[in-house]
């Protein structure tokens, strides 16, 4: 039996508009709100993760402002002088503003990037950690 959804019509009108706005070409100037990134939620802190290839150490910078994670950086065209036969990567500068869902240590983060991927790791600040109440 075949059932109606509509929250399945607004994904795919979703699906269309990010294909519409990720095809504008890239040598506008706009920042984009990219890397894609997912996050992840351990006991003792957020694992944030961000699709970042061919974007090197030393062109990305991290910030941690109040309980957001702000990664922004430039990926560089690697074929500046070379006509394109058919261009479907971006290049430029882009910015990335994360929510946090409550406060972490600002102390205690560590970014790595590998094979394309920043993983940042904000460790919970105490009073963002489960605690047991003792009962009397």
């Amino acid at each position: 039996m075949f059932t109606y959804d509509v929250f399945d019509e607004v994904a795919g009108l979703r699906d269309i508009i990010d294909t519409f706005f990720n095809d504008i070409p890239a040598r506008t100037t706009r920042t984009r709100e990219l890397p894609s990134v997912s996050m992840l939620e351990g006991d003792d802190e957020i694992v944030v993760r961000a699709l970042v290839p061919g974007v090197s150490n030393g062109d990305i910078a991290i910030h941690l402002v109040d309980t957001s994670l702000i990664i922004e950086g430039e990926k560089k065209n690697d074929y500046a002088d070379q006509p394109y036969l058919r261009r479907e990567r971006s290049f430029g500068k882009f910015k990335k503003s994360v929510k946090l869902p409550y406060r972490v240590d600002g102390a205690n983060i560590k970014a790595e990037l590998a094979n394309g991927i920043l993983s940042v790791r904000l460790a919970k600040s105490e009073e963002a950690k489960p605690r047991k109440i003792e009962i009397h």
